[in-house]
């Protein structure tokens, strides 16, 4: 096989590829574990000291435990929702291998605490999330809806 004849074979097999690999749409985000699906937050008033982070975890393929998250627009962050730990400060979130798990305004959810400015519709902000056994994660937050409260 000439070479020129062998660099088109290596390019077939390359363009095929990519076109078989499923592509990260702009609110999907990927750890060695598991896929992060549109962090979003409702906006919020100018005096608001919170605002619930919703967001969906889903192809888990190992259980682990999201354990801190960091974002400019508040300085920490708790469970909050039925089923959370009362009173508990930090957030420790099981995240379980073959299971789906959403956060939701109306359920389980992470309330950003102490923000650090106006939460405005359309604009997103870095957030990075951290995991018990996965690398981090650097997604982005969607302030997606105006705030209801």
């Amino acid at each position: 096989m000439t070479r020129t004849a062998l660099l088109r074979r290596h390019l077939l097999i390359a363009l095929g590829a990519a076109g078989i690999a499923r592509h990260a749409r702009a609110c999907e985000f990927f750890s060695s574990h598991m896929r992060i699906w549109h962090p979003w937050t409702r906006a919020t008033r100018v005096d608001a000291d919170t605002a619930r982070l919703c967001m969906r975890f889903d192809e888990v393929q190992t259980t682990d435990r999201l354990i801190g998250l960091e974002t400019p627009v508040a300085t920490g962050a708790r469970l909050a929702g039925p089923g959370a730990p009362e009173g508990e400060q930090g957030l420790s979130l099981l995240i379980r291998a073959g299971q789906e798990l959403t956060l939701a305004e109306d359920g389980l959810h992470i309330e950003l605490l102490d923000l650090q400015q106006p939460l405005q519709v359309g604009r997103s902000f870095p957030l990075r999330l951290i995991f018990e056994s996965a690398e981090p994660v650097n997604a982005m937050l969607n302030v997606d809806y105006a705030s209801l409260r």
